[in-house]
């Protein structure tokens, strides 16, 4: 009979393979002899060829159509990303690292103390992977929804469009030849473009949804002490498990103030750059005709939101986090507990929020506020086009 693998088994098999797609960009941070390396600087050279194409389209085409800057910015803004996305990782391999092996040892420590905490990890398992599916399906999607216009205008009206709008040099787009180079390229960009996406978003799934799964460990905890205090109120081991609990909401915050750190720029680059996306592609709805607009505009919104789920997530875990250290049975305790209970107390009240280049949290409320501004842009352009 096949015995269940354990919730330690299953974390390192997830990170095995977030490890293997960031090894295949090469940022794979989680390796203690992680170095500049070969296909580190084959990505590099690929986003700079990215740019060089972008610039050459501009001074292609700028002279009789100022409208190529919102064409180009569209790709340049995804590739951007990307390379500060890559970059933040080469920043902090160390904590990075640090993370993945803590959150290791959390699950080899809490599987062996019973079944309700084992059942939980398992939990943690289940939710971490689907997670994980679910942004591969977002990107995925997102890739081929962009070929989807061009190709069908292609095969039904014989018409030609660009998936990006970004040439090359030498390249003739008047020509088959030089049309079906471009749009291989193309082809090439986008996929290459959403895995390398994916790959560095893996690690603020990975960190971002622990964060909110720390707060049913917490839980867990605070029961244990309430069996405690109904069986003798007096037991020694009451303190023991208090200053545990307040070991784990101070590990918490400290996790949390960690992930702001190796995700500020990370973040930071996913919203701004997704906006002036959004922002780029609404215009070019208005003043001239790309077919891939709308789907490149649906990805980008769902990229925006994406993100700022997790960060409302992380929100709502303050949230309980506080509620349940008021659930924490204070008046069983002795005042040198009850003062441990009331330092909890304060540090919940200034909760640590993921945010967006250290100005705005990271939330549903953020995006929908970005969501209104970029329809305030756009509808006074509208009225200055009339």
């Amino acid at each position: 009979m096949e015995t269940q693998k354990r919730p330690s088994d299953n974390y390192y098999k997830v990170l095995t393979i977030i490890r293997f797609c960031s090894r295949l960009m090469g940022v794979d941070v989680i390796n203690p002899d992680f170095k500049f390396n070969y296909v580190t600087a084959f990505i590099v050279i690929a986003i700079a060829w990215n740019f060089l194409c972008s610039l050459y389209t501009i001074y292609k085409d700028i002279a009789t159509d100022w409208t190529v800057l919102l064409d180009v910015f569209a790709p340049i803004s995804c590739a951007t990303q990307g390379f500060v996305k890559l970059c933040s990782l080469w920043a902090y391999p160390e904590l990075y690292r640090q993370l993945a092996v803590e959150l290791g040892q959390i699950y080899e420590k809490y599987q062996s103390l019973g079944q309700k905490y084992e059942e939980k990890l398992l939990e943690w398992n289940t939710s971490m992977k689907k997670i994980l599916i679910a942004g591969a399906l977002v990107y995925f999607t997102s890739s081929c929804l962009s070929l989807v216009t061009p190709l069908f205008l292609y095969i039904f009206k014989g018409e030609r469009h660009l998936i990006i709008m970004c040439q090359m040099p030498y390249v003739d787009l008047d020509t088959n030849q030089g049309y079906f180079i471009t749009i291989t390229y193309n082809v090439l960009c986008v996929f290459i473009a959403a895995f390398g996406l994916y790959a560095a978003d893996l690690y603020v799934f990975l960190y971002l949804t622990h964060s909110i799964f720390f707060y049913d460990i917490f839980e867990l905890k605070v029961s244990d002490l309430h069996e405690l205090l109904q069986q003798d109120t007096k037991d020694k081991r009451v303190t023991a498990v208090i200053n545990n609990i307040a070991e784990w909401h101070q590990y918490y915050l400290d996790f949390n103030d960690k992930c702001n750190s190796i995700f500020f720029w990370t973040i930071s680059a996913h919203i701004i750059c997704t906006t002036l996306g959004i922002l780029s592609t609404l215009l070019i709805i208005i003043l001239k005709y790309w077919p891939s607009a709308y789907a490149y505009i649906f990805v980008c919104f769902v990229w925006l939101y994406m993100y700022s789920v997790l960060g409302t997530r992380v929100e709502i875990c303050n949230d309980q986090f506080c509620d349940g250290i008021y659930d924490i049975n204070w008046y069983d305790l002795n005042a040198c507990d009850q003062r441990t209970v009331l330092l909890m107390l304060l540090q919940s009240q200034v909760p640590r929020i993921i945010t967006i280049a250290g100005v705005e949290p990271l939330s549903v409320n953020t995006a929908l506020k970005i969501t209104r501004s970029i329809y305030s842009l756009v509808m006074m352009v509208v009225q200055f086009s009339e």
